[in-house]
């Protein structure tokens, strides 16, 4: 029989991901992943990336939505703020993303669990 699960994202403590050094200082980009998830379905996530972070172009195995909760990301040469949607389909390759002066704060949703590839010129199903 299906359930109702629910799921608070303050149980998640923020994991530091990614990181770099730039001008002496250490970036990182900053996530609770997964906050909700239905397996072998729906995956939904929140990520901060601190000023100036920077995430490689990369690609998933599934697709995956983006939304802009807070602050600006540029993805590519395309800068998005808050209330923007990125709407991303299986395989296709994405980025660089670099986090505006303030930062950026994303919601994401996937159809199910996939990390991100770093091998742009591998795109997968």
């Amino acid at each position: 029989m299906a359930e109702l699960r629910v799921f608070h994202e303050e149980e998640i403590a923020w994991r530091a991901g990614t990181r770099l050094e730039k001008d002496g200082k250490e970036l990182a980009i900053h996530s609770r992943f997964p906050i909700a998830f239905v397996e072998p379905g729906p995956w939904f996530g929140r990520a901060r990336y601190d000023p100036g972070m920077r995430s490689e172009a990369h690609w998933h195995a599934c697709n995956e939505i983006l939304y802009i909760v807070a602050g600006e990301l540029t993805v590519g040469d395309q800068r998005y703020v808050a209330g923007d949607a990125l709407a991303i389909a299986e395989g296709v390759v994405y980025g660089p993303l670099i986090a505006g002066p303030e930062g950026a704060e994303i919601l994401t949703i996937r159809d199910r669990h996939a990390k991100g590839k770093f091998e742009p010129d591998q795109p997968g199903t």
